[in-house]
Parts: C-alpha cells; structure tokens; sequence
C-alpha cells in the first residue's frame, strides 16, 4: 500500500478541520456586509420627540430627547431598580442606546427649546459623551419661568461639546449620511434642493399646482415652534423629512409656489400632528411613501392633520408612536401600525432601517410586526420630477 508523507496528510487533516470555520466566518462576513443598514429608531416620549439615527459605520445622530423628568408618571418619587429616581424619557433613550450599542453619541440636534424636545439634553449630557450640539442659537423667544428650565439647563451643557449653530442650506456632517438643514431660526432655504452640485433632489423646484388654492393660517401662538430646525436625511437613494414643529405657513412656504424639498420616503409628521402644522400644500406634494407620527395618546394625533396625511398621493403606510385618543376608530391606523395602544401600554419604540438601494423596513417593537418597502423604481424616481 502506498503510503503519503506524514507532512502532506497532517496539511489534509488541518484543512478539513479549518476550512467549515473559514466558510463559516466568511459566510458570517458576508451576512454582516449585506445586513448594515442605517437603523432610526422613533422612541416613545408621550408626545415628544426623540429620534436616533445609527449610520452602518456606527456614527450616531440624536433628534432631541423627550420630557425631562418623569412627567407623566403615577408616582413622582418613582425608582428604578438600581433606586435612582426614574427620568422617563431618559431612561427610555438611554435603553434605545444600548440597543444600538451607542456609547457615544457623535450628534445631539436640538429642533427647538421646547420642553419636549430639548427636555433630557443634559441629562444624557451627563450619561454619555456628547460630541457636537446642533441648533437654532443660544437664545430662545420664550423665556416665561414656566418654560424655560429645560432651555436654561440645555445651555449649562452645551458647551461641554462643540456647539453649531444651524442655518438654512448647511449640512451636518455626519458621516455616511446627506443631512441637510431647511428651516432653522425662523429662516428656510429659498432655493430647491439638490443631491450633488447641479443635479435637483427628486422633485424639488417643480411647480406645484396644489398652492393656487391653498390658504394660510394665523400664526401660531407659542413662537418657538418657528425656530425650528428642520432637516433632510439621505442616505442612497434613501430620503427622509424632519420639520421639528415648523409651523403651517412656513411648511406653505417650502412648497409653494414651487415644491423647494422634493419628494421623500418617509416623513415625520410636523408638531406631533396638530392643527397649527399640516399644510396639504406640502404633505401632499412630498409624496413619501410612509408617515411616522410622533404623538401621545391625548397629545397631536389631530384628526384633520391625520386625514390630510392618509390621503397624501402616494402614501402606503402611517405608522404612529401612539393610538390617539380624539381619533376615534376613523382617524387612527391599523393596530398593527401603532407602536402603543393605550395610556397603560408605553415605551414601545418604531424601528426603520434603510438599505443604500433605497429600500427599508419597519419594525414595531411592542407586537413585532415587520412591513418591507423596495426601493423606488427608476420609473417612479422619474414621474416624480414631472
């Protein structure tokens, strides 16, 4: 019998023990390439506003951070199980945070000095290292005793980081993402968008027939909603519109006579949906083809805004943080598209996450329900610039 030297037979016995962990890793490598994604997470804050956007390569973006405090809660001198004080928000934030693995958050955007968006920012100052602040300005047109301890205490913060004030037309530089800003300090941009020098954001600078008939309302009565910085989020072929809680005439404004934003994906209803904001002018002509509604059960969630939203050409899914309660069986989503149902049933965050071909899904974290959205056809990218 022919005999192999004992140098070539160990070289096979090694090779069929190690290449079933290679496969194994590289398979694993691959799954982990195709998997990455851009992750936003819409956390519940009763009507507030929270938004964590985690690119593939790890970089964080939060837009602002809920109530301070545990407003809301049956019991003021509540504890956690560590015995500190419950902060409800917060707690809620910093638990989405772990989900992440964010250790470090790179941005804290701040839309406006509104004690339900800039309420925790320096409570999650204090928890976790903040890179750069972004907002309209260190100041605020409302600085009544009872509204001004969430701003006063953002600004004890804020220099902790780099602070950047954001203007119309700037884009933060958060890397793997186009983050550019619209509206901020009252100001919007004036000039259509674009995707790259000279080529035009899907849709932005077209006429828009919708304004010949449209109508303006008086202004809203609690200013700092105009300061609002608003921001368009693009990754690939991917767009997302966040207005903070810009105001009805200057959403008209940002779409009329022509539509200056162009057409989106997804869209994250202005003022948690209530009647001040809402201008069909806009909701409409974006097209986006999902609405996310960051409303509390008895906060926004206004039916006239939600019917406007439920007819916007184009629109497949409205997703809400809450069930509201003025909206009755007619004017509120599927169960199914609710990510809390009651004023007992809360926390419950709104997962997308965002493929560079354009194409994403939506998760509901209390029943786990999962909706997939393809990417845009070229065909539909064209129609929209019509």
């Amino acid at each position: 019998m022919r005999r192999f030297p004992g140098h070539l037979v160990f070289l096979v016995l090694v090779a069929i023990v190690t290449l079933p962990a290679f496969l194994w890793a590289q398979g694993q490598a691959q799954k982990g390439q195709a998997q990455r994604t851009l992750d936003i997470y819409f956390i519940d804050t009763e009507g507030g506003q929270a938004t964590l956007f985690v690119t593939p390569s790890g970089e964080s973006m939060l837009v602002d951070t809920g109530f301070a405090g545990n407003q809301g809660m049956p019991d003021a001198t509540a504890t956690n199980s560590s015995g500190a004080p419950i902060t409800r928000d917060a707690d809620r934030i910093s638990a989405v945070f772990k989900q992440a693995g964010v250790t470090v958050l790179d941005w804290m955007v701040i839309s406006h000095y509104h004690g339900d968006h800039v309420g925790n920012a320096a409570e999650l100052a204090n928890r976790i290292p903040v890179r750069h602040f972004v907002d309209h300005g260190p100041y605020s047109v409302e600085l009544q005793p009872n509204r001004s301890a969430a701003f006063l205490a953002y600004m004890a913060v804020r220099d902790k980081g780099r602070a950047i004030v954001a203007k119309p037309g700037d884009k933060i530089p958060v890397a793997g993402l186009d983050v550019q800003v619209v509206s901020a300090a009252g100001e919007l941009i004036k000039v259509p968008m674009q995707v790259a020098p000279g080529q035009a954001a899907p849709g932005a600078g077209l006429p828009n027939p919708l304004c010949r008939d449209a109508k303006l309302k008086e202004q809203d009565p609690t200013p700092e909603n105009f300061e609002s910085v608003g921001i368009v989020v693009r990754y690939g072929g991917f767009r997302l519109l966040d207005l903070g809680d810009l105001t009805w005439n200057q959403e008209h404004a940002l779409a009329c006579p022509n539509n200056l934003l162009g057409t989106f994906d997804a869209f994250h209803t202005t003022r948690h949906g209530d009647p001040h904001s809402g201008a069909p002018q806009l909701m409409h002509a974006i097209r986006a083809r999902v609405a996310v509604m960051n409303n509390g059960e008895r906060k926004g969630g206004d039916p006239a805004y939600w019917q406007t939203v439920h007819e916007a050409p184009g629109l497949v899914d409205f997703w809400q943080l809450h069930r509201s309660a003025t909206g009755g069986a007619d004017h509120n989503s599927p169960e199914q598209f609710l990510a809390n149902l009651s004023e007992i049933d809360h926390g419950h965050n709104l997962k997308m996450s965002v493929r560079a071909d354009g194409s994403f899904s939506m998760n509901n974290e209390r029943n786990g329900f999962m909706r997939e959205y393809p990417a845009r056809t070229k065909s539909a990218v064209s129609s929209s610039r019509q």
